[in-house]
């Protein structure tokens, strides 16, 4: 197998070559632009009230009123005349979903920090309650921002939330300085985030990759940061650094542990568990194949027993070069068993003869971790939608209950998926959840062409895409960042749309489509708005 060698570039958050996204248009592909289920069209503009509605992933929000909010990166925004500083546009639910009421922009002339040319505030976001009080807690990566003298070595601006929404006071900067390991040049620190409670105190922690530190000699190996939680917030003490070192696997020139993370309890025992993407890691004498390690919590933390690695050679398909198994990582309980499965992108899969197509792998949990019983390989074969050369496929995946039966449910971002003849103008596929697993009945494949929104060449509609439940009807709602979307004269400005749960699934009665015209701040060429996105 052959293909070629995709890293993402800090500041420009797409994960597709420039070539995919301004290719000519050689073939028209039958895409089914609406779902398997036939919602109809939405018109709905910016903030306007849904009139149905979803969502289940209820965590804390920032303001504790019961509704999820939507945090939005725009990590190429300019802040005053500092180029590419990076925004964050926050969005808050209501009762009948996100409203403009109250909406809010963070950067860093507001925080702990300074805005700066290339800091790219905004390129990874994430949500937890730290301190425990109820309200969720946003982290926000700045991956390019210099510490000292060393450029790009990247830091974390974390707010807190009160009765009023995320707070400018009291926030905190991280950088390695003060916590395991060392500030470094180029190190990206705060390039992936992941939040959840892994020893179990009532408190999320913080996992924080540094996906291009070097370990001892060995270049770009990569590493994590585990920051805890405490009735004060996240704190110093007890601090961890991650590498291969102590896990299953080899640290190896160029892997970049930790170029995705997520979290959930994959063994049940009300602990999350880390999963680091290492999309680069070699298996073997195979290039780029790609793996996923797993750290399991303790009433201590993250501990190095029972640690697991994870490639497609244990599961059903094989580990080929280029692959990129890793990619994208999310945790969902999908057959409603009390514990989480994880689902695995692989962007970068071939199809036959089709390159980069891409492919998702499901892996379940049992009471002792993930197990290769049941697991499951996905690919738009059985699904709405056609396969094609450079689809990529779970570029990006997430999971929510959509439809509030109980069991989770995939949304698997294709960013490159032709609709029509505009190209890489992208889409999202649905497949829901059962006491089986995850299932092809009643999957669903959402482009802009069945929202709010014209699907247009290089939108790459599904680059990005977070759950939760903005209306608070107990079912789970879908956003998805189309970054490459074009605002008017204002060229990848970025948008996002959101699709609202129901009983019977995601529907499109009541979408909405967001930029930043329609909130604090103004959309710009380059901004890419929607580059990442989190639900608190």
């Amino acid at each position: 197998m052959s293909g070629k060698h995709l890293l993402p570039t800090v500041g420009r958050p797409f994960r597709l070559p420039a070539a995919v996204r301004g290719r000519a248009a050689v073939a028209v592909l039958a895409v089914t632009a609406a779902c398997a289920t036939a919602p109809g069209a939405a018109t709905a503009a910016p903030g306007s009230a849904p009139v149905t509605a979803a969502a289940a992933s209820v965590r804390a929000d920032f303001n504790g009123d019961g509704w999820a909010d939507l945090a939005v990166g725009a990590p190429d925004e300019d802040v005053e005349d500092q180029n590419a500083a990076g925004a964050v546009n926050v969005i808050y639910g209501s009762p009948v979903g996100l409203g403009r009421s109250g909406n809010q922009l963070l950067h860093q002339g507001h925080l702990a920090g300074t805005a700066e040319a290339g800091d790219h505030f905004g390129s990874a976001v994430a949500a937890g309650d730290f301190n425990g009080d109820g309200r969720t807690d946003l982290a926000i990566g700045v991956p390019g921002e210099a510490v000292g003298n060393a450029l790009g070595a990247g830091v974390v601006s974390v707010v807190y939330g009160s009765a009023a929404g995320l707070k400018t006071t009291d926030d905190q900067l991280w950088d390695q300085g003060t916590l395991a390991g060392a500030v470094e040049s180029g190190d990206h620190f705060g390039h992936a985030l992941a939040a959840a409670d892994f020893n179990g105190d009532g408190r999320a922690d913080l996992a924080v990759a540094a996906h291009q530190d070097d370990v001892g000699d060995v270049l770009t190996a990569g590493a994590v940061n585990v920051i805890y939680g405490s009735a004060a917030g996240l704190r110093a003490a007890g601090n961890q650094l991650w590498d291969q070192g102590p896990l299953n696997g080899t640290v190896e020139a160029g892997d970049m542990f930790g170029d995705e993370l997520t979290a959930g309890d994959l063994n049940g025992d009300r602990r999350a568990d880390l999963i680091v993407g290492v999309p680069s890691d070699d298996v073997g004498t195979i290039h780029d194949a790609g793996a996923v390690n797993v750290i399991y919590g303790s009433a201590a933390g993250l501990v190095t027993a029972g640690n697991q690695l994870w490639t497609q050679q244990e599961l059903v398909d094989a580990a080929e070069r280029f692959d990129r198994f890793g990619a994208a990582v999310t945790a969902g309980d999908f057959n409603g068993d009390g514990r989480a499965d994880l689902a695995v992108g692989v962007e970068q899969e071939y199809l036959g003869d089709l390159s980069n197509a891409g492919a998702v792998n499901v892996i379940y949990g049992s009471v002792s971790g993930l197990g290769t019983a049941g697991n499951q390989l996905w690919d738009q074969g059985p699904l709405v939608g056609t396969p094609d050369d450079g689809d990529f496929f779970g570029s990006t995946v997430t999971s929510g209950d959509f439809n509030g039966d109980g069991h989770a449910d995939l949304a698997v971002g294709v960013p490159g998926e032709d609709v029509g003849t505009p190209n890489a103008a992208g889409a999202v596929n649905v497949i829901y959840g059962s006491a089986s697993g995850l299932t092809a009945n009643r999957n669903q494949s959402w482009d802009q062409g069945a929202l709010a929104g014209v699907p247009e060449t290089g939108d790459v509609f599904g680059d990005a895409a977070t759950t939760g439940d903005f209306n608070g009807d107990g079912r789970t709602d879908l956003a998805v960042g189309a970054w490459g979307e074009d605002i008017g004269d204002a060229s990848e400005a970025g948008a996002v749309n959101v699709v609202y749960g129901s009983a019977t699934g995601l529907a499109a009665g009541g979408n909405q489509v967001w930029d930043q015209n329609g909130l604090t701040g103004v959309a710009e060429p380059y901004d890419n708005f929607g580059a990442a996105l989190a639900a608190g």
